[in-house]
């Protein structure tokens, strides 16, 4: 409040006084908020030294708010409009984000970019691994589902659930042909079928939160890997 007092005095540090909020609000972890209140700051004034920590605040708060899209905005400004500005930080949280954003082709492009300027020549590129070679596609494990039943979970990697979910959707199929055979058509209908159409749909639906939950395990193991390579760098 004491920092909104100042900027309503209309202090003329008011670039320097909502730095400081952010770091207030970056320490209760409210990172979206200390990117907005960084946002009402004139980036074209003051002194370099400022305006970097301005762009590096943006960067890490709009990254660590989950906000991916706004930190890789920031560093492309940060190198248009300050290109002398060096930092191995926002190097890496530029790969990071990439790869949150599942662009892994232009992430390797940075990663190695990253090798080279800060001479990272015995670290193994990560991206070069097989599990990291192909990301699942998530609409492509619903329409398989939809197609055969629990193959989708299976192509995401969860056979098991794969298994279970072809096994009552086949039961269901079952049901319904053994009472429309014996005359049980309203059975048929509304028990088998229905059963069907709901466990299918449901059965879709699962494969693409499933492959979709594969993803964020192979990308936050991805990040990890690359996260140890950069503490290797600072020793």
């Amino acid at each position: 409040m004491e920092y909104e007092r100042l900027l309503y005095k209309s202090t003329p540090n008011s670039n320097l006084i909502l730095l400081k909020k952010s770091y207030c609000l970056k320490a209760e972890q409210k990172f979206e908020n200390a990117y907005s209140t960084l946002q009402r700051a004139d980036f074209f004034q003051g002194s370099d030294s400022l305006k970097f920590k301005l762009y590096y605040e943006s960067i890490l708060d709009a990254y660590l708010a989950a906000k991916y899209d706004l930190s890789l905005s920031k560093i492309q400004e940060i190198h248009y409009y300050l290109p002398e500005a060096n930092s191995q930080l926002i190097d890496l949280i530029e790969i990071l984000a990439l790869n949150q954003q599942q662009k892994l082709a232009e992430a390797e492009k940075a990663f190695i970019a990253y090798q080279t300027k800060y001479k990272v020549t015995a670290a193994i590129n990560p991206f070069q691994k097989k599990k990291y070679k192909k990301l699942k596609k998530p609409e492509k494990a619903e329409s398989i589902s939809h197609l055969l039943p629990g193959v989708g979970q299976m192509y995401a990697g969860y056979f098991g659930r794969g298994l279970t979910s072809a096994v009552i959707q086949s039961g269901a199929v079952a049901f319904a042909v053994f009472s429309f055979l014996n005359g049980y058509y309203f059975s048929g209908a509304f028990t088998g079928v229905g059963l069907f159409y709901m466990f299918n749909n449901g059965g879709a639906r699962h494969a693409k939160y499933l492959a979709e939950k594969k993803n964020g395990e192979l990308i936050k193991n991805l990040n990890n890997e690359i996260k140890n390579i950069f503490e290797q760098t600072l020793k």
